[in-house]
């Protein structure tokens, strides 16, 4: 928001103001107070295709307010609010005017009552909608959020402790003309006691989450409503030869409601580990597992994800039970081996399956070539109960370091080929890998860096995630700094209300109509320079292009953002000139790309008030 003011009278006040001294810390009684913060002033300029446009004087600034009362463990403080923060001319570089506040507190720190509370408030403030592996698209709205935590810690006694927090946000998306919203809340109970060896602990958790999610990528907006509590206990004991026994039993529920369809049910677990050190070297461990409703167990992970559960059958039976057990043995400091037995059985779909597995690891560490090297590896052979068929799997990772020639290398690759999933019906496969170096001569320093990712189902084909990204940077002292980034990445997603997130389990598992599709690419570069002392000059140029595919809806979505600085620090005054342009449109939306532009310039000046 842009406040305008007669010129000669508002600069006057301003002068007024910037010539003010400072002040030095304040103390009232068991009070102590510590404050510092920046005003600035300056003539604001914004104007796109899609909007008006405005200019004018603004006023802002932000502080920073930090105190304690009698001391820092009885009570402290923080509060910092901000005002028509412009940060086109800022590292945050935002088109946005933002204002808000943040407060954070504690209380009886040093005590057995300790307690918190946290709360921010922001207005016409920059976010983001989400693609994995690419830049973001840019949101600018409204959102607060607040939260307060207490605990007991008495000796002989339960322990306790809460928290609670609640939170909303409504926002747009530039370059479409629909808005979104989030909203939740949860509370969070825990407990635990020492008790005839025991140590037993005890929680609760309750949570409730609504998004709104705008049509930019699924052709019409969409609600989700949901609801989820757990709640269970847990208890651990020493065993003899250096062990331990831990379990646990758990039961959790979840209601949802997506475009009219509901979905609810309920999740019991039970879950032991049990381990002993016979030896320095040597140690032997055995876990178990079961679960009541394995299909619950996927919809549950699509909740967490922020995702609908329509089209998910949450009525059928379903179970699984997981029993290994694994022999770990040292025969030198940097080598590790292991052995394992597993067995899973599992019904779902109406059906039952079973797979027995027998493996063993390696992890190994060493010098190589005056540079560091790990690397493990892993072999596994499956038996199917369903159809008697055999499958080797195998995974292997590597990460190497060197200086060679000057140069800093470092390196890192994995591979993994028929690896289980949740369901025991399918493997994955994937790989990993990055590489960088990096060297200095004197002033003069250099970098380069690339990785990328590539996840699919072993059996079905076409049901990949994939990435790449690549970087380079040159420098050379504080005179020139300029660097570049590109990615590119595909795949499947759900469509949450912060944007397109990765799958938490692949389809056919996952029903295909709750997937979006993507694919895109992205990149940027940037070039700062300060020539001489207190003087920077900043330029960064980004773009995304991409394309998804969601509930028979196709869209062609791009994003573009030009940002430009410059500041000069002089003593507590700095002297700012910035200019951000971006450019954001969707296909599906059916109307032209939106442009906004922002300009600024002014004067802040740094204050210790007390």
């Amino acid at each position: 928001m842009v406040r305008s003011f007669p010129i000669t009278r508002f600069l006057g006040a301003v002068l007024l103001v910037l010539a003010i001294p400072v002040a030095a810390q304040i103390r009232l009684g068991e009070t102590s107070n510590r404050a510092t913060g920046t005003i600035s002033t300056g003539y604001t300029a914004n104007y796109g295709n899609l909007t008006g446009s405005s200019h004018g004087w603004s006023v802002g600034g932000a502080a920073a307010l930090s105190g304690s009362f009698h001391s820092p463990n009885f009570l402290s403080y923080n509060v910092s609010p901000y005002l028509n923060q412009s940060r086109a001319n800022s590292n945050f570089q935002s088109i946005s005017d933002a204002s808000g506040v943040n407060v954070s507190a504690n209380i009886f720190a040093g005590s057995r009552f300790p307690g918190s509370f946290t709360y921010s408030k922001a207005y016409n403030s920059e976010g983001n909608f989400a693609v994995p592996g690419l830049s973001n698209y840019v949101t600018h709205g409204n959102s607060d959020t607040i939260g307060v935590n207490w605990s007991e810690n008495l000796p002989n006694v339960p322990s306790l402790s809460a928290g609670y927090q609640r939170g909303t946000s409504a926002y747009s998306v530039y370059g479409s003309n629909s808005s979104g919203k989030n909203s939740f809340r949860s509370l969070n109970l825990h407990s635990g006691y020492a008790w005839s060896g025991f140590n037993v602990g005890g929680y609760f958790t309750n949570g409730a989450g609504q998004s709104r999610i705008p049509p930019v990528v699924a052709g019409s907006t969409l609600e989700i409503h949901s609801d989820n509590n757990a709640y269970g206990a847990n208890l651990s004991h020493l065993l003899p030869l250096h062990g331990s026994l831990t379990g646990g039993v758990n039961r959790s529920t979840w209601k949802t409601n997506y475009l009219g369809a509901s979905s609810s049910g309920t999740i019991d677990t039970v879950n032991a580990t049990a381990g002993v050190h016979p030896m320095n070297r040597l140690s032997l461990t055995a876990t178990g597992s079961y679960s009541d409703n394995l299909a619950g167990e996927i919809i549950q992970s699509v909740i967490s994800a922020g995702g609908a559960s329509q089209k998910l059958d949450s009525n059928q039976s379903s179970n699984s039970l997981d029993l290994m057990g694994v022999a770990s043995y040292s025969p030198q400091i940097n080598l590790q081996t292991s052995a394992y037995v597993e067995r899973r059985t599992q019904s779902f779909s109406g059906r039952d399956y079973g797979v027995t597995s027998l493996g063993g690891s390696a992890t190994y560490a060493h010098k190589l070539l005056n540079g560091i090297i790990n690397t493990a590896v892993s072999v596994t052979a499956n038996s199917a109960d369903q159809n008697g068929q055999d499958t080797v799997g195998f995974s292997a990772t590597e990460n190497y370091s060197n200086v060679v020639l000057g140069w800093h290398v470092n390196e890192a690759f994995s591979y993994a080929q028929n690896a289980q999933t949740l369901l025991v019906t399918y493997t994955n496969s994937f790989y990993f890998y990055s590489g960088s170096l990096r060297r200095n001569w004197g002033l003069l320093n250099i970098s380069a860096g690339a990785g990328g990712s590539r996840t699919a189902l072993t059996d079905q084909a076409g049901l990949s995630n994939s990435s790449q990204s690549y970087s380079a940077s040159v420098g050379y002292g504080s005179l020139l700094t300029a660097s570049g980034n590109y990615s590119k990445s595909d795949g499947e997603a759900l469509l949450t209300g912060t944007g397109l997130v990765g799958v938490p389990v692949p389809p056919p598992v996952l029903p295909p109509g709750l997937v979006s599709l993507f694919g895109g690419k992205s990149y940027s570069i940037g070039v700062s320079s300060t020539p001489i002392k207190k003087l920077i000059l900043a330029g960064t140029y980004a773009r995304s292009t991409s394309n998804t595919f969601s509930n028979s809806i196709s869209s062609a979505n791009e994003n573009s953002q030009y940002n430009v600085l410059l500041q000069y620090r002089l003593r507590k005054l700095n002297l700012i000139s910035g200019y951000a342009r971006m450019e954001q449109g969707f296909g599906s939306t059916g109307s032209k790309p939106e442009i906004i532009s922002s300009y600024y310039m002014g004067i802040s000046r740094w204050f210790n008030f007390f």
